[in-house]
């Protein structure tokens, strides 16, 4: 057996991830941005979180909202309607961040779509392939969950979708610290975690039909009650664009015969054009609601 010596390639350049977005829901608007720096695929060099940065979220009149650093992640809510930072229809937002070491960066305004209201979403019994540790593969009952939308708004103008899922359920524990003692748990979790789902319309497509979201193995979330909350996000064209390519590159098989996967260009930018490796994107969106059982 030959000897190979693996060389260790040279340091990424200086650069940062984005990854962000403005809800303008009904009670509440919400933002969240989370900053890393580029690392290295080794133990020894993990995504290194940038905590120390000064960041807001800017509307079209010039009003700021500042983002605090909490549990991973920058984050701001106000109630909706709050006009110290309005959110009225095709206003448009943009971040602008500074880090500890005076970096600026910026996104591109997005113009704030109206809000998409599904038609409905249903949950029915099914099977799921898994493989277990034998590499064998068998069936599983499931939960598969479908919604049906309009792809267009009333005025026939295109209308792009993301969806994110939670699964909401009860648990009852053992506690010391109740008098029954039993505890009560309710706790949500991120469906299929952070797998994109976007859909746009198609020339001869205006409306999706029971669009299935993926499929849940039944296990114990669902014996004490289980429901799924289904948010469903009207995006910019320019949004759908760049999650529809990270989607694309996710669900890549490494066939020879795939196009390669390569860095997707996002809607953020070094302010001064001094740092060239900026990924990410910033969005924003008027979301709407649906729970199924």
């Amino acid at each position: 057996i030959d000897t190979i010596d693996l060389t260790q390639g040279l340091p990424l350049p200086d650069g940062i991830v984005v990854s962000g977005r403005l809800l303008a829901g009904e009670e509440f608007t919400d933002a969240e941005v989370l900053l890393e720096e580029l690392f290295r695929f080794e133990d020894s060099n993990r995504p290194a979180q940038i905590v120390s940065a000064d960041v807001r979220v800017v509307n079209s009149d010039g009003q700021e909202l500042k983002l605090l650093y909490r549990e991973g992640i920058y984050r701001a809510r106000i109630p909706a309607g709050d006009p110290a930072f309005r959110t009225d229809d095709d206003m448009s937002f943009n971040v602008k961040i500074l880090t500890r070491d005076s970096l600026a960066f910026v996104s591109t305004p997005e113009i704030l779509p109206l809000t998409l209201e599904a038609s409905g979403a249903t949950a029915t019994a099914t099977t799921l392939t898994i493989e277990n540790q034998a590499g064998a593969q068998n069936d599983v009952s499931a939960i598969e969950y479908r919604i049906s939308t309009p792809l267009r708004y009333a005025n026939g103008e295109a209308a792009y979708v993301r969806w994110l899922l939670t699964e909401f359920y009860q648990q009852t524990d053992m506690s010391t610290d109740t008098t029954t003692g039993i505890k009560v748990c309710y706790i949500d979790a991120s469906f299929e975690g952070n797998k994109v789902k976007v859909v746009g319309p198609s020339s001869n497509v205006s409306e999706l039909t029971d669009f299935s979201l993926g499929k849940n193995r039944i296990t114990f979330r669902y014996a004490e009650g289980n429901y799924m909350e289904i948010r469903q996000e009207a995006i910019s064209r320019e949004a759908f664009d760049y999650y529809d390519q990270v989607s694309s590159i996710a669900s890549t098989e490494l066939s020879i015969f795939e196009a390669p996967g390569g860095p997707v260009v996002g809607n953020v930018k070094s302010e001064d054009g001094s740092i060239a490796n900026v990924f990410g994107y910033f969005y924003v969106a008027r979301p709407s609601y649906i729970r199924v059982p």
